[in-house]
C-alpha cells in the first residue's frame, strides 16, 4: 500500500512529467490500421450504429480504497465491416464521463474520456447474437477532482489516457435495434508516478488504480 496522499492546501497534489501517452496513441494508430486492413481485403459490408446507454464507473487497485461506483452514460456510433458470417470488425468513437466518489472525505474526481475501442465481433449462432473483444485506448477531455468544495485539476494527480480491454454480447433484432451490455477492464494504472511538487517527492511507482466499466447499450444498426 502505498498511501496516496488525496491533495490539499496542506498537502498538495504531484504534478510530474512522465511520457507514455505517445503508447496509448500507437495501439490505437495500429488496431485502425489493422482494421482497415482486414477490411480491404474481406468482401463483407459496412454498417453504422449510433448508440447510447447507461454506465457503472468504478476504480480497482490498492489505490482505489474509499472510492464509489459512479453512475453514468455512455454514447458514441461504431463503423463495422462484416467479414464473413461469423466475424465482423468495427471501430467506434464514443464519450465516457468517468469518476468515482471518495469515502470517508467528502470528494469526488471526474475523468471525462474519448474512448477508441476497436473490436472483433463474433456470430457463432447466426447474425442476431454478437460477441465482442478487443482493445479501448481512451483520452482525456477534462479532470477535476474535489475535495472539500475546493476543485483541483485531475490531470495533476492522473494520466490523461488510459488503456482497457472491453468483453461484450448484444442482440440485434431484426429491424436494427440492438440491445447490448459490455464489461472493460483497465490495463493500466491511472496514478501518475515518480513526481516532485512544491519540493516534496513522491514516489508512487507500482501503485495500482485501474478503472473498469460495466454499461449497458441500446443502438441501431444501420446497413450502408
Amino acid at each position: 500500500m502505498h498511501n496516496l496522499a488525496w491533495p490539499t492546501k496542506s498537502h498538495p497534489s504531484p504534478l510530474p512529467f512522465q511520457k507514455g501517452e505517445g503508447k496509448c496513441y500507437r495501439i490505437a494508430l495500429v488496431a485502425l490500421l489493422v482494421m482497415s486492413a482486414v477490411a480491404c481485403w474481406g468482401q463483407g459490408r459496412w454498417s453504422l450504429k449510433p448508440y447510447a446507454g447507461l454506465a457503472l464507473y468504478h476504480y480497482v487497485g490498492d489505490e482505489a480504497k474509499g472510492c464509489r461506483m459512479r453512475p453514468g452514460v455512455v454514447a458514441g456510433v461504431e463503423a463495422c465491416y462484416r467479414l464473413t458470417n461469423y466475424m465482423s470488425v468495427s471501430g467506434a468513437v464514443e464519450y465516457v464521463p468517468r469518476g468515482s466518489s471518495i469515502r470517508p472525505i467528502d470528494s469526488y474526481l471526474r475523468q471525462d474520456h474519448l474512448s477508441v475501442p476497436v473490436l472483433l465481433h463474433f456470430h457463432p449462432f447466426g447474425h442476431h447474437i454478437d460477441m465482442t473483444l478487443g482493445v479501448a485506448p481512451s483520452f482525456g477531455l477534462h479532470s477535476v477532482m474535489r475535495i472539500g468544495g475546493e476543485h483541483y485539476n485531475g490531470d495533476e494527480l492522473f494520466y490523461s489516457h488510459d488503456i482497457l480491454v472491453p468483453l461484450g454480447i448484444s442482440y440485434t433484432l431484426n429491424n436494427g435495434l440492438s440491445f447490448g451490455a459490455r464489461l472493460s477492464a483497465g490495463r493500466k494504472t491511472m496514478v501518475r508516478r515518480d513526481a516532485i511538487y512544491h519540493g516534496e517527492h513522491y514516489n508512487l511507482r507500482g501503485a495500482r488504480m485501474m478503472n473498469n466499466e460495466l454499461s449497458f447499450i441500446i443502438g441501431y444498426r444501420l446497413k450502408l
